[in-house]
């Protein structure tokens, strides 16, 4: 079972969903005793609720995807793709410190590149990211990927974008490319780096530490946490090596071995 998730509540997941639906044929169903939208194994089920307070007990969950809107303060039109969880000592926006989702790199991935693909073919031209790990949940027993529209109301609801977005989401469901599954580790919330990476298809990147996380204090667990919650036999560490402090690399250095992952400077 595969979970298409949204919040009434949110413009962008509600744009996203719609168009999903005017491109799948979609049954009323239902699962886990919710009302959803079935085709075959996937299901679309609408919460009230924000979602980054997900608290979903389900069986038999192969991944979830959440359908969402990224706000930002520049208000800047993008398209983006990442893991919910908390990477650094600190949950301000849902979900517990030090503790992350279960990442699914294939898809995030995936993702990321159909976006790109899709924005191109129709000669729209914004960025296509991919983000850091942040904010919940950070709890659930199944892999989960937030893709999202930003960056304000006028995006979100903007039906080209919801189009490209759903249009990705379909061309994702039956992906067959697998990459090397990795971490990134270092730059910035938005890694001009590791979307690179992603784009060249040579590697399937999960959970991103980004650089501002590592400053603030970090536990060092938290890269065998990322590791440990990846789906997929995830053997590389990627390191942004100038966008990650000192006591990071050291950390890094140590810990690499024992993780049973190979330490490549990106």
């Amino acid at each position: 079972m595969k979970l298409l998730i949204y919040s009434a509540a949110d413009p962008a997941g509600v744009n996203i969903a719609r168009h999903l639906e005017a491109i799948l044929p979609f049954s009323t169903s239902e699962v886990g005793g919710m009302p959803a939208r079935a085709h075959g194994d996937l299901f679309l089920v609408e919460f009230d609720s924000s979602l980054i307070d997900l608290d979903l007990r389900l069986d038999g969950v192969e991944w979830a995807l959440c359908l969402s809107r990224h706000k930002s303060s520049s208000g800047k039109p993008c398209l983006t793709a990442h893991t919910p969880g908390n990477p650094g000592t600190t949950a301000e926006y849902g979900g517990r410190p030090s503790a992350v989702c279960i990442s699914n790199p294939w898809l995030q991935s995936s993702l990321i590149r159909s976006m790109r693909k899709e924005c191109d073919s129709r000669g729209v031209g914004l960025q296509v990211t991919v983000e850091a790990t942040h904010h919940g949940p950070s709890d659930l027993d199944f892999p989960v990927t937030f893709v999202e529209i930003g960056s304000d109301e006028d995006s979100w609801r903007n039906a080209t974008l919801g189009e490209i977005v759903a249009s990705a989401v379909h061309r994702s469901l039956n992906n067959q490319q697998r990459g090397k599954v990795a971490i990134g580790v270092g730059g910035g919330h938005y890694s001009e780096k590791f979307t690179k990476l992603i784009l060249d298809g040579d590697f399937d990147i999960g959970h991103i530490v980004p650089k501002y996380v590592l400053c603030e204090g970090f536990d060092p667990n938290i890269f065998r946490i990322c590791k440990e919650r990846t789906l997929g036999e995830c053997k590389y560490l990627l390191v942004d090596w100038k966008g990650t402090p000192s006591e990071a690399k050291d950390c890094l250095r140590s810990s690499a071995p024992s993780l049973g992952a190979d330490l490549i400077k990106v």
